[in-house]
């Protein structure tokens, strides 16, 4: 092994002098031979950059690659004396610092990151100047770019966005990590929140999602500051990523999210609940939360959180519920006797106005409604009159699940039918909405509806608009996801009425029905055979 230089700080003649001895000592160590390809690759890319004249002679990059050069050849002297999978391991990590920082010299090589990187710490050059002193700065030129960036990185273009993130996820997930303080890794997950915030930027960070998880799990496990940072960040990733949702609760991410919702800041309370919320969206990932005993926990975040952290936390119970598997029957099961029918229910008796948590709640409620025995106790606890007030809300998510809530009501409680006769109406004109989310919500509770309730019959048959927009759903090309069933269904329940019969052919509901019939959906063969009948009734005329 090549003596040590006499100077404390290498320059960059002895990072080349290293450079040229470690080929010599990885021949001798046998271990060399698995990670040499990516080694050698790492190598000749130094030696490249730093031969280039633009590359400078005093870059604070000079220090780490020393260093990272010198272990090599420590594990190459010491591999007999530390055993293979010691040296093994040390090879590893080795390869891994070296190719970041090949990377970095490759960008220190230009002339323009050539001079950002001398630039003073405070000095700001523009964006492309200030991520080069970030990714090759000293500790100090470092920190004061992360506080830069901190205040600008809303205002950045996608073009420096991109460069900007994978700037700070190099950082941290790399040797250059290693001259942050703690302070600063707390900025550093802070520009990662801001990035987040950001149109330009949040793609590109998720993209580096994989990278980026680790560091804002670590984050989030401090507490503090950190946390609530960290869960800002991870909030747009784990709603776009099923991958980086899955990384969170394999790292042990569900028990933090659930420390923060009890014990962090209200901001902290509802981003963590938030991306509890994303997670639960995943049946395969509901046993982190039964075996976190995340339950208790989210219905208090209902009744003591701030209207955001009930919102979100009404979410994450709805995903819960959400899921027909075994997992999710028991969710539900377990969700009741946990309190979750009263504590919807105090929810609703609270709310003054349009709020935006009635929609997950009555989701919550639709959910757990599935079961009979819980739908007689709702119906019975007048969650009807609720759900048929929020069919008047002015925000179209929230009449979704109240007709969808309404639906199961109505199909397991027979108590709760009288009580919403009169929401047939409202329910007539959001089959005329132009979410197809609602239309298809509406005509599941009309079809539950009309099925159970002669009086909801009638006052569909005298609405003059009810015929004709259930028809309109049959249309394939004009109503595409909705569930053909249901307005069949509808349509089927009224079809004892000449009148409705004729308002059904004039609406054109034959030449739909002859391709659901083609299709084989439920109730579709008998509601044209009902048309058919009607027209031959018509050509002889009573006496």
């Amino acid at each position: 092994m090549p003596p040590p230089p006499e100077s404390g700080d290498p320059g960059l003649a002895e990072c080349l002098r290293l450079l040229e001895a470690v080929p010599a000592a990885a021949a001798s160590a046998p271990a060399f031979r698995r990670h040499w390809p990516s080694i050698s690759a790492s190598l000749a890319a130094l030696s490249a950059a730093l031969a280039s004249p633009a590359f400078p002679p005093g870059a604070p990059l000079l220090a780490p690659l020393a260093a990272a050069l010198g272990a090599l050849m420590s594990a190459a002297a010491d591999a007999p004396r530390l055993g293979h999978l010691h040296t093994v391991s040390l090879l590893s990590s080795s390869a891994a610092s070296l190719s970041q920082l090949a990377a970095d010299a490759r960008l220190l090589a230009t002339p323009a990151a050539s001079a950002a990187a001398a630039a003073p710490g405070g000095a700001d050059s523009g964006a492309d100047a200030l991520i080069s002193r970030l990714r090759l700065g000293s500790a100090a030129s470092r920190a004061a770019a992360l506080e830069e960036l901190a205040g600008s990185a809303a205002a950045l273009p996608a073009t420096s966005a991109a460069a900007a993130v994978s700037a700070v996820v190099a950082l941290l997930d790399s040797a250059g990590g290693d001259l942050l303080l703690p302070a600063s890794r707390e900025r550093a997950v802070s520009v990662l929140a801001a990035f987040a915030s950001s149109d330009a930027a949040c793609r590109f960070l998720a993209e580096e999602s994989g990278a980026v998880v680790p560091h804002l799990c670590r984050a989030l496990e401090s507490g503090g500051a950190g946390a609530e940072h960290a869960c800002a960040a991870l909030l747009p990733l784990t709603a776009a990523s099923r991958d980086a949702s899955a990384a969170v609760a394999a790292r042990g991410g569900v028990a933090a999210l659930l420390a923060a919702c009890a014990g962090g800041t209200p901001a902290t309370q509802a981003a963590a609940a938030g991306v509890l919320r994303n997670l639960a969206a995943f049946p395969d990932l509901l046993p982190w939360f039964r075996d976190e005993g995340a339950l208790p926990l989210l219905l208090q975040l209902v009744s003591l959180g701030t209207p955001r952290a009930q919102e979100l936390a009404l979410g994450c119970l709805q995903n819960l519920t959400a899921s027909d598997g075994d997992e999710g029957q028991r969710l539900k099961v377990e969700a009741f006797q946990e309190g979750a029918l009263a504590c919807v229910k105090d929810f609703l008796d609270a709310s003054r106005g349009d709020e935006p948590g009635l929609a997950p709640a009555l989701g919550l409620l639709r959910n757990m409604a599935s079961f009979r025995y819980i739908a007689e106790i709702a119906a019975s606890a007048s969650f009807a009159a609720h759900v048929a007030a929020a069919l008047g809300s002015d925000r179209s998510p929230t009449r979704t699940e109240a007709a969808l809530a309404l639906a199961e009501l109505c199909g397991n409680a027979a108590k709760s039918r009288h009580e919403l006769e009169g929401a047939v109406p409202r329910l007539i004109w959001m089959l005329e909405a132009k979410p197809v989310a609602e239309r298809d919500a509406a005509a599941r509770a009309l079809a539950a509806l009309l099925a159970s309730s002669g009086a909801c019959r009638k006052l569909f048959r005298r609405d003059e608009r009810g015929v004709a927009s259930a028809v309109q759903l049959l249309d394939p090309a004009g109503a595409r996801g909705v569930d053909r069933r249901f307005p069949v269904s509808v349509l089927l329940a009224v079809a004892q009425s000449r009148r409705c019969r004729k308002q059904m052919v004039a609406a054109g509901a034959c030449g739909f029905l002859q391709g659901l019939m083609a299709a084989e959906v439920d109730g579709a063969k008998r509601l044209a055979e009902c048309l058919g009948k009607g027209k031959m009734l018509g050509v002889f005329p009573r006496t």
